[in-house]
């Protein structure tokens, strides 16, 4: 064996040697950088930031962005005492991170309370602005066998990318009637010929423009024209439907009541009946709800329609509720 085959053997023990390398193979959390940094903007506690993104992992592990941790295993895995995790959650509900119910009594036990369902949310400050900002790159593997987070390069760390199209929009900053206002305003400038060729450049989506020689548009109007047609010509094109597919009607997504609703439906339920037949109870209520004769009003409508009827005593079983059905 050669030295040079001893050398390159050598490094690429060294490499696999390496703990960050091994460290990358172990399990690992991403976190959304725009709702991590909104939430370092808003000054979130340490404590409150460690509840939140347990809560966040979990919640995105189970499907249904819901949890159901003890307050003790929240505090355990948070390095945190007991008083400073009820700090944490009453600092999240007053962000708008996190909604927590109470689903009423263990049904195992039911001289306990129940876990609590934490379901976290996102704030109305950030979904307002979400589109600003830009998706994750295409994924590729690295040496280390370790997926890329994030392959496109960003202006700063907390702002927005800026695109090359939104660099050149000639309305930028204006809003939608602005924008049409503008646009208007020029094209009635063109003249004849002119508009001619503007009403092609937008159907054939080409960029370029013949303007006359006595244009009544200025250096800087013509350029704002011109902008605007690249800007089209550039833009992605709508896909269109086959025919045969736009014939085939869809079908009516079935309702399937959530974890939070369900343990709300569990809670007011056990607070109206006896605990012996509330178990029973809330699973004629899920069903009559997602599937039954409930199934026509909103989720908050119709279980509201459900308790008031097991108060007054007219509740019963739906019909063709099948026997062994069961919510979720």
């Amino acid at each position: 064996m050669s030295a040079e085959n001893l050398r390159t053997g050598a490094v690429r023990l060294e490499k696999s040697r390496d703990p960050r390398a091994q460290l990358a193979q172990k399990y690992f959390t991403l976190r959304p950088q725009p709702l991590e940094r909104w939430l370092w903007a808003q000054g979130i506690p340490p404590a409150a930031e460690r509840v939140f993104w347990l809560h966040w992992h979990e919640g995105m592990r189970r499907g249904d962005w819901c949890s159901e941790l003890p307050l003790k295993r929240v505090a355990r895995e948070c390095h945190l005492d007991v008083s400073t995790v009820t700090r944490a959650y009453q600092w999240l509900v007053r962000a708008g991170c996190i909604r927590r119910t109470d689903p009423g009594r263990d049904p195992a036990n039911p001289f306990n309370q129940a876990t609590a369902i934490t379901e976290v949310r996102v704030p109305r400050e950030l979904l307002i602005e979400l589109d600003r900002y830009p998706d994750r790159g295409a994924k590729r593997v690295g040496e280390a066998g370790t997926p890329a987070i994030n392959e496109r390069p960003e202006t700063s760390a907390f702002s927005p990318q800026t695109t090359t199209s939104a660099a050149a929009d000639p309305f930028a900053g204006q809003s939608g009637r602005e924008r049409l206002r503008s646009l208007s305003s020029l094209t009635r400038l063109l003249s004849a010929e002119e508009r001619q060729q503007y009403d092609e450049a937008l159907r054939l989506r080409r960029a370029h423009l013949n303007f006359d020689v006595d244009s009544a548009l200025s250096p800087e109007e013509r350029a704002k024209v011109l902008q605007h047609l690249s800007a089209h010509a550039t833009a992605r094109r709508p896909v269109p439907v086959p025919l045969a597919a736009a014939a085939i009607p869809t079908l009516p997504r079935r309702r399937q009541l959530s974890t939070f609703d369900l343990a709300r439906l569990r809670r007011d339920i056990q607070a109206v009946t006896s605990s012996a037949e509330a178990a029973e109870l809330m699973r004629e209520v899920a069903w009559s709800v997602e599937e039954g004769a409930l199934k026509r009003f909103d989720t908050l409508h119709a279980t509201r329609i459900a308790l008031k009827k097991i108060r007054e005593g007219s509740w019963t079983r739906p019909n063709r509720m099948p026997p062994n059905w069961s919510p979720g």
